[in-house]
């Protein structure tokens, strides 16, 4: 499952109609619509603003006047074969004079969200874990060389033991313990959800 990082726009014309996709990352359901009216206003006077969104895994789409499943549908389509979630496409048409037909529809609406879904970038939800660790100051060499090959070491402490706040993609608790010492306790302060390049996603560290 990938998310967008920010948004993209391609645009393409078939027979004088001109097709501009506009490709948004979307926190709720509640912001299509905040969306759907800011374009209206940047590409005034369209014929239509049809669109697809997958939600937290749950798909939107509307034809906006184009025949049944021939606009919202192949937006949406484009999105799942990427694999997108949390994502909003809109494809805005001028029409130019000539009737495209079903499948001509269907084409441009998803050949323009298709180029769109090409030029942006793409990132995969992955959990971080906040921790944190107390060692005895004779531990530290082993805690530091651990902690600096499978995690981000965010902060250092020093009062009756040295304590180590650190980030990590995968629980430690256990290497620790099996590196350090079977009496070490790791704590995870919290988990949060952060958007990573597929390429920081893949390394061991965030």
């Amino acid at each position: 499952m990938y998310h967008i990082k920010e948004r993209t726009e391609s645009q393409i014309e078939v027979k004088k109609s001109r097709f501009i996709g506009i490709l948004l990352p979307l926190s709720d359901e509640g912001q299509i619509r905040e969306h759907l009216n800011a374009i209206r206003k940047q590409y005034p006077g369209a014929r239509h603003y049809c669109y697809g969104a997958v939600v937290e895994g749950n798909n939107r789409s509307n034809d906006d006047g184009e025949p049944s499943s021939t606009a919202g549908k192949p937006i949406l389509e484009a999105l799942k074969n990427r694999d997108l979630d949390n994502v909003l496409c809109v494809v805005v048409r001028y029409f130019g004079g000539t009737l495209l037909g079903t499948a001509g529809l269907i084409r441009a609406y998803g050949q323009c969200a298709s180029q769109a879904i090409d030029k942006a970038v793409l990132t995969v939800p992955t959990e971080v874990l906040t921790c944190c660790l107390s060692v005895d100051y004779s531990l530290t060499s082993k805690a530091e060389n651990l902690l600096q090959s499978q995690a981000v070491i965010l902060d250092r402490q020093y009062g009756e033991k040295v304590t180590y706040i650190f980030a990590s993609r995968r629980d430690l608790s256990e290497q620790i313990r099996s590196s350090i010492g079977y009496d070490i306790d790791t704590e995870i302060i919290k988990s949060v959800i952060m958007d990573l390049e597929p390429e920081e996603a893949e390394k061991e560290t965030p």
